[in-house]
């Protein structure tokens, strides 16, 4: 999340020593110039930056504000996106505020520590929190609670629940696992177990060979081959009726949690692979997952115009949208070599295309926690900015339709991207002969839309609700016409009502 810049308080002082004269009266001290702080403004001016074309809905400071007091923290808050509202998190305490975009209604407030972004199975925006008593729970984001844990220990993972086996650690994974809905209901249940070692497979067979002389088992049936054991792993993410497994062999398993198909292994893909190139002799590449996205179809065929028949039509209705699909990204990365990223199908785990980075990334261990930073997503190009370690670049920016690297950042801290909306980079340049500004890069080619704003834009959301900052105030800017904002106006918990039901009369 980012710091604000908005000054929360303006201080002025003034000590003056009044040194009497040994003889005579003092005189009064002579009435201060200074000036009293001007009033906080109410009215937003100048014109919008690229890519708002909406209208001012309200400020957020001042009396005349009707906002939550947690704005008027000393230490400042820090504001991010979340779906189509706003979190507003205190600097100085662990206290949050989800702010409806649309309206500026308090959908959620509380005391919690904030762990990170999330997504439920959808991919939709969620929040990660643990509360004052260290339990664990995440919020969509309308401020509803999606996940709580049913049994302590039980970990969220993109909008399912994990419980591993008691004493997990990552050197010795293996064991009993349970995938969960997130309200506790089980899914789907399978025992992890390691690879047997070559001395108790030689045991195992000469066993075997002991058992069939004494039963009489005909050559034939000696002969079998047995059926191939389903490879299983350690669930890494989750998306619709799928959870992925990483067998810690640098391979991927994709198997079913839809509950009439619980356990059916889908597709798997693996370091050895013709399709990823990676070379036979290099070290075993452990596979790091940067996330599920959303990208355009160009194999999807054209959809046919709706026809007269149509009489639900309405005129003016929005055209369709464009056919899309869900990809997944992993990288493949090995010591001292440029890391690979490679594209999935989700559906079938197809490889769509694959990327050689600049430069080489750091390996992870098998079955690490922590999770790889992933960058900006601009929908409206499917371009990632994917930042990097090392290598000739700090950034770069990928097609993900293609795999195609559009463009990247070569100077470390020139430019610091701080979100992507509509086909745009909003960054912060910093630089040694200007003064700090913002840009607003175009996501395709890198070519400077703008540097010279009227307001600095803070946040902007799913929904195209944004914050602009101006003369010490905050001003929510609403989206365009014809943009959604299903997500902030619509499916809110109902509110209470004192009246009662038919169901309760009589």
């Amino acid at each position: 999340m980012r710091s604000s810049r908005v000054p929360q308080a303006l201080t002025c002082g003034l000590v003056a020593l009044l040194v009497a004269a040994c003889t005579g009266e003092p005189e009064p001290p002579e009435p201060s110039g200074e000036a009293s702080p001007s009033p906080l403004p109410t009215d937003f001016e100048g014109d919008p930056p690229p890519g708002l074309e909406g209208e001012v809905l309200r400020h957020l400071h001042g009396d005349e504000a009707d906002a939550h007091d947690i704005l008027d923290d000393p230490l400042g808050v820090r504001i991010s996106p979340v779906g189509g509202a706003f979190l507003i998190s205190s600097g100085g305490e662990d206290r949050h505020l989800l702010h409806d975009a649309a309206t500026g209604d308090t959908l959620w407030e509380g005391e919690a520590r904030f762990r990170g972004f999330d997504t439920d199975l959808e991919g939709e925006s969620a929040l990660s929190l643990v509360d004052p008593d260290d339990r664990p729970f995440v919020l969509d984001s309308r401020g509803r609670t999606l996940w709580e844990p049913a049994e302590p220990g039980d970990l969220y993972l993109d909008g399912a629940a994990v419980r591993r086996p008691d004493g997990w650690t990552a050197e010795d994974p293996y064991g009993d696992y349970t995938v969960l809905d997130t309200d506790g209901e089980e899914l789907w249940t399978y025992a992890f177990e390691p690879e047997p070692e070559p001395g108790d497979e030689e045991t195992d067979e000469a066993d075997s060979d002991d058992t069939d002389v004494e039963s009489g088992t005909d050559e034939d049936e000696d002969a079998e081959e047995e059926e191939p054991i389903d490879p299983l792993g350690v669930p890494v993410t989750a998306w619709d009726d799928t959870v992925l497994l990483d067998d810690g062999s640098s391979a991927l398993h994709a198997y079913s949690i839809d509950p009439d198909e619980a356990g059916e292994v889908l597709w798997s893909v693996s370091s050895s692979d013709e399709d990823l190139e990676l070379p036979a002799s290099a070290p075993v590449n452990v596979p790091q997952v940067l996330g599920v996205y959303e990208v355009p179809d160009p194999d999807a065929e054209p959809t046919d115009a709706p026809s007269d028949e149509d009489e639900d039509t309405e005129e003016g209705e929005e055209e369709e949208t464009e056919p899309t699909r869900d990809v997944l990204l992993v990288r493949w990365a090995q010591p001292e070599a440029p890391s690979l990223l490679s594209a999935h199908d989700v559906d079938d785990g197809d490889t769509l295309w694959t990327l050689r980075e600049p430069g080489a990334n750091p390996v992870a261990a098998p079955f690490e926690e922590a999770r790889v930073p992933v960058g900006l997503y601009d929908t409206d190009t499917a371009t990632l900015l994917l930042p990097q370690a090392s290598g000739g670049a700090t950034m770069v920016a990928v097609d993900l339709v293609t795999g195609r690297t559009r463009w990247g950042l070569e100077e470390a801290g020139a430019i610091s991207p701080a979100f992507a909306h509509a086909g745009l980079v909003y960054g912060d340049s910093r630089s040694r002969e200007d003064e700090d500004r913002q840009l607003v890069l175009d996501a395709e080619t890198m070519d400077v839309v703008s540097d010279d704003l009227s307001a600095y834009v803070e946040a902007v959301t799913e929904t195209g609700h944004a914050i602009l900052v101006q003369d010490r105030q905050r001003f929510v800017y609403g989206p365009g016409p014809g943009e959604d904002t299903d997500d902030a106006e619509g499916d809110g918990e109902p509110e209470a009502s004192d009246e009662p039901s038919e169901d309760d009369e009589g």
